[in-house]
């Protein structure tokens, strides 16, 4: 009898631990925690890891105390075995020396994790350096420290597009001692009329203390950018030849307007002529017009680089003067040169052609 009631009891308890077993590892699967959280009085970032996909927010306080001085929420989307950054920008300024940032990470309603960072201001916080400039542009960015004392530092530089870290780049033991400067291009395209911010965080390291953060924040709007060359600019009787150069990654694919106005006359005459390439920040191509319908005279020129929307990008202007035209001889003048002499029909014509093109080649390439 009591043989029949341990295998009963065997029975019962196999079912038990295999539905604790099968809970626990459903529990397992669905983690969602934050691996690495840091804020301080400017900006503040958690990176969250998940073992299965997950929708959620993530919820970031300011405290002061137990006050609530400031906070905000951002959605987030994460997929099994992936890490994901988010960041936000404090939009209040800090009143006193000690806060507490705090971040909570939902899946729905349900809280998954959260974590704790003290943040320091004012004197607390004071670097042993100066920024004296952080300047982003749609090339990249251009910062430059001003040491006190000497240091060893770490420089991240993060590109935020709104809660997302699109980039980040660092340098590791830069070494202080005298005026520093970092400069980083952009390596991939930006979106037209798009803002970025640049997150600048210096790690500087302490012989006797933890590593002191400070981060420094600027932003720009991206937009395509292009300049004309003057020393590659070319105008005279025939036509105009312009070399453009991109200083932007926001790609310019645009036109290159030339207007002409008579001095005399007062006349306009507009060309409008589609630049080839489609521009980046370093890239170069050459675009021009030949005129048509224009007399003699002296004219002013303006050059304008204009994109799709029709936004003048850079422009150049110049003064052209096209000689009187000569009139013809009835009889055709004998040719001095031993060369021409003798060819006559298709044959001479195509020599004459050859020898014009050869003389403005180099009459420009003595100009340029």
């Amino acid at each position: 009898m009591d043989n029949y009631r341990a295998k009963a009891i065997d029975l019962i308890r196999i079912p038990l631990v295999l539905i604790f077993l099968f809970s626990f590892t459903g529990t397992a699967s669905a983690a969602l925690e934050i691996t690495d959280f840091f804020s301080d009085y400017t900006s503040s970032e958690i990176t969250i890891k998940a073992s299965k996909d997950h929708h959620g927010k993530a919820v970031f306080q300011l405290l002061d105390g137990t006050r609530v001085v400031e906070s905000q929420e951002v959605p987030f989307k994460v997929s099994a075995g992936e890490e994901v950054s988010k960041v936000i920008l404090w939009q209040n300024k800090p009143q006193n020396d000690y806060y507490t940032a705090k971040a909570s990470i939902f899946n729905d309603t349900e809280l998954h994790d959260n974590k704790t960072y003290t943040v320091s201001y004012g004197t607390i916080a004071m670097p042993s350096f100066h920024v004296v400039d952080l300047s982003p542009s749609n090339k990249g960015v251009q910062l430059l420290l001003r040491p006190f004392n000497p240091s060893a530092v770490d420089i991240t530089i993060d590109l935020l597009d709104s809660n997302d870290i699109v980039y980040t780049k660092t340098k590791e033991d830069v070494s202080l001692t005298s005026n520093t400067e970092l400069k980083i291009d952009w390596p991939f395209l930006l979106s037209n009329n798009e803002k970025y911010t640049v997150r600048t965080k210096i790690l500087t390291h302490r012989l006797y203390a933890e590593p002191l953060i400070n981060t420094y924040l600027a932003s720009f709007t991206a937009h395509d950018d292009v300049e004309i060359l003057p020393d590659d600019v070319e105008v005279d009787e025939y036509g105009a030849s312009v070399t453009l150069r991109g200083n932007s990654q926001v790609p310019f694919d645009g036109f290159l307007d030339i207007l002409a106005t008579n001095r005399a006359t007062n006349e306009k005459k507009t060309y409008r002529q589609q630049v080839e390439e489609i521009l980046v920040t370093g890239k170069e191509d050459t675009a021009g017009v030949v005129w048509k319908e224009l007399g003699s005279g002296t004219y002013d020129v303006s050059i304008r680089v204009v994109n799709k929307n029709n936004i003048v990008l850079d422009k150049y202007e110049t003064v052209l003067r096209i000689p009187e035209e000569q009139i013809e001889s009835e009889k055709p003048a004998a040719s001095n040169t031993p060369a021409l002499a003798g060819l006559t029909g298709s044959t001479g014509i195509a020599a004459i052609v050859i020898v014009i093109v050869i003389l403005a080649a180099v009459r420009r390439k003595r100009g340029g």
